[in-house]
């Protein structure tokens, strides 16, 4: 990731900006002030319309309305330079989601609403990038995305299924069916970790356990993947479908901790095997049902060989 406040020299006083794209329908620049701060700034004809006092207080961003002949701008800047990723993040968040306003009556309707969503997400994060453990565990989701769901039903319905990041009990719901997706290493023991006595006890009909096996890489391998690879391509696809679900994926990737780093590109993995099984019957698992009621926050772990006689894929899951 290219730091673009890099190329835009401090001027001597007011400020220095360079065009974000030209074929986007706001005036969005990054520019740098005379102290050498990170800014970046929206302009539109729109005059009036918004106040400050409707821009909520992002952590260690400062942000102001100016109205100037006419025009209204929206500039936002960086405290701590050290905090340009995430600052950027939240500026492409911003020029991805107002790419395909018409008229730029609603631009601000949807600006507000992303830094909205931004100042809840800075007020939570605690980390600049996820534990590994968390990164796999997001690679495999999206892969499951990527490689069953959108095949078959496409990435705007796919997009739908995913509930997980909503705090429901199973990654997926896809029609009458609940999936889980469980990741593990190479070099681990062949077992899952099931996080809840309801992870395996659904609502729904059915119940799928999708395991994925991730084995470390390098990023020049043909076959390697990271999580701003899986992002952006999800992105891009939805973006072509529907802005709006663009920005859904956005949210659900905000609730899980995640946003763009450069620092994830250094988290490469091959998919090495994946495997299904559906949990019925006497599948090795803790029902909910018969668990006491003073039992809380239960955790175990479930061997993978003794899974083996439930293997099965769906048939409205296509496998590549």
């Amino acid at each position: 990731m290219n730091n673009p406040w890099h190329e835009i020299s401090p001027p001597k006083d007011d400020i220095s900006a360079r065009l974000i794209d030209y074929a986007h329908p706001l005036g969005l620049y990054w520019a740098r002030d005379h102290f050498g701060k990170y800014l970046f700034i929206c302009e539109t004809d729109e005059n009036g319309k918004v106040k400050k006092t409707d821009i909520p207080e992002l952590a260690g961003i400062v942000a102001d309305f100016i109205t100037l002949n006419g025009k209204t701008r929206l500039v936002l800047m960086l405290n701590e330079q050290s905090n340009w990723e995430i600052f950027h993040a939240l500026c492409t968040d911003i020029v991805e989601a107002t790419r395909k306003i018409e008229g730029s009556s609603a631009a601000f309707t949807i600006i507000l609403r992303r830094l909205n969503r931004w100042h809840d997400f800075l007020k939570k994060i605690k980390a600049d990038i996820l534990p590994e453990e968390q990164i796999k565990g997001l690679i495999g989701e999206l892969l499951f995305i990527r490689n069953h769901l959108a095949p078959v039903y496409g990435y705007v319905d796919a997009v739908n299924f995913w509930v997980g990041p909503e705090d429901a009990p199973q990654d997926f719901n896809v029609n009458d069916a609940a999936v889980e997706v469980k990741c593990q290493g190479g070099t681990t023991q062949p077992y899952v970790k099931i996080s809840s006595v309801e992870q395996l006890s659904p609502q729904l009909p059915y119940m799928f356990l999708y395991v994925v096996t991730l084995g470390k890489t390098t990023a020049d391998h043909q076959d390697a993947v990271n999580l701003p690879m899986l992002v952006k391509l999800i992105r891009n696809e939805l973006e072509l479908a529907s802005s709006q679900q663009a920005e859904r994926f956005s949210d659900l990737l905000f609730g899980l901790g995640y946003v763009d780093s450069q620092k994830y590109q250094n988290f490469n993995y091959i998919l090495t095997e994946e495997i299904m099984f559906e949990v019925k019957d006497e599948f090795p698992r803790i029902d909910a049902g018969t668990i006491h009621e003073g039992i809380t926050k239960l955790r175990y772990n479930i061997s993978l060989s003794e899974c083996l006689p439930y293997e099965k894929w769906p048939v409205w899951l296509e496998k590549n």
